[in-house]
């Protein structure tokens, strides 16, 4: 247990002061008792030297160790100075952390560092794996870094992904992987029964978005449809899956050839992305093309107001999709032989704000935000200047509120050189994420 002192005191209840630490085991496990002791002549409370055990009388046995002896109920104990008493289960001597301590990251559920520190060290030796799958602030992972454990950890919420890569980047820590998994809307299309009787989701996309199936006679995909009146073609992409590339290139396919093609225009309307997908609006722009996000509510609304009702309110609305934009990368030979790379950013294309949780006058804001300075809402971007296709590998990176780069903690950089030993051809790959948590990736093909 984790005894600690905090403000606010309650009027009528006990003040809850602990934590309760759960051990727990399966096989073998670790137990280093050097990471759970304290010096017997130290308090552990305060941390300062104990008068009283300095005030009993010293003693040195053969073999030169000093000991001290304490007489109780008729018998004498004897104590070595040099043997650490091994701590209770009731920890005192951590204190929870200060409003301006400098380890503080702002997160609601942080831990102090010395708390886990000593947990890591008792449980784990040098080179284990230490995971935590309720990440928050990240201070497992940073301790188990500073104690040399190899590490995992996750958290559920965009906040404390932010949050811990901000602090990993400022402590310096050895490269690390940084991967989205998961897939929200598939787990809460299948987890919902009402859903799932709805009947056909891409046919209710389709129609919340105001097209029409086709016939199974005319196409037996159920995912196109068309908007009546016009030669554009509809797609909806399954919530079980990420809308890739492949997606759109598909797409593009489909408006050359369904039913004879000759289609002005596709549309996509997509639930989850991947990382490069902004590529792939790129890479077929001049096909006439538009990829649309399926509103990431949609699923709750249709199962609070069923189909019919979201189809008379007309509040579904369909975005486009964030995206960055980066400037072609500017390679310099310089006299000792190195690539200069210049890497700048040129713009954010961010969802419309009727998509993300704001009140109106945010949204203004947002909109006057996007249309005047749209970079500024980059929270964190970082550039791998060798990028292999498979493992993205941090080699710059610049986040808001980080004044190395800048004087200015309200923004990032947008342009940076890199110095990199000479390559003929290097892929660059360059990774953003905006204050709301949404990710973008660029693939750039480079030529030196």
């Amino acid at each position: 247990m984790w005894h600690y002192q905090s403000g606010g005191i309650p009027e009528s209840t006990f003040a809850r002061k602990h934590d309760t630490i759960l051990y727990y085991q399966k096989c073998s496990h670790v137990f280093n008792q050097e990471g759970a002791s304290f010096p017997r002549n130290i308090c552990q409370v305060c941390g300062n030297t104990i008068s009283k055990w300095n005030n009993l009388k010293k003693q040195v046995d053969e073999n030169g160790r000093i000991y001290r002896t304490i007489k109780s109920a008729g018998k004498i104990y004897k104590y070595y100075d040099d043997e650490p008493v091994l701590l209770p289960d009731v920890w005192y001597d951590i204190s929870h952390i200060q409003q301006k301590d400098p380890q503080r990251t702002g997160y609601a559920t942080q831990k102090p560092e010395a708390l886990l520190d000593r947990i890591i060290k008792t449980s784990s030796n040098e080179g284990d794996l230490v995971c935590d799958f309720f990440g928050g602030s990240g201070t497992t992972a940073a301790v188990a870094e500073k104690l040399g454990r190899r590490w995992i950890t996750c958290d559920i919420g965009k906040p404390a992904s932010l949050v811990m890569r901000k602090r990993f980047i400022d402590q310096e820590v050895n490269p690390f992987l940084y991967q989205s998994i998961g897939d929200y809307q598939k787990e809460a299309f299948h987890n919902n029964k009402k859903l799932r009787r709805v009947g056909d989701l891409s046919q209710v996309v389709l129609g919340l978005f105001g097209a029409l199936p086709f016939s199974p006679e005319q196409v037996s995909d159920r995912n196109f449809g068309y908007v009546k009146g016009t030669r554009n073609l509809v797609m909806v992409d399954s919530p079980n899956r990420l809308t890739t590339a492949a997606t759109v290139r598909r797409a593009v396919e489909a408006k050359a050839s369904l039913l004879g093609g000759d289609w002005d225009k596709v549309i996509v309307l997509g639930w989850n992305f991947a990382f490069d997908i902004s590529q792939a609006i790129e890479k077929y722009k001049n096909s006439n093309v538009e990829v649309l996000v399926i509103p990431p509510d949609l699923l709750d609304k249709l199962s609070k107001k069923g189909f019919k009702k979201l189809i008379a309110d007309k509040t579904v609305r369909f975005s486009s999709l964030q995206y960055l934009v980066v400037n072609p990368v500017e390679v310099t030979v310089n006299g000792n032989g190195e690539d200069e790379l210049d890497i700048s950013l040129s713009n954010y294309v961010l969802l419309s704000p009727d998509n993300i949780p704001l009140d109106d006058k945010d949204k203004e804001k947002l909109q006057q935000v996007m249309e005047q300075d749209p970079l500024s809402l980059i929270e964190y971007w970082s550039i791998d200047p060798d990028y292999d296709g498979d493992t993205f590998r941090s080699t710059w990176q610049d986040y808001r509120e980080n004044v190395d780069n800048d004087s200015d903690p309200l923004h990032c950089v947008y342009s940076t050189r890199l110095h990199m030993p000479h390559k003929a051809e290097r892929k660059v790959c360059v990774k953003a994420v905006d204050v709301f948590g949404f990710e973008s990736q660029v693939i750039l093909d480079v030529k030196c």
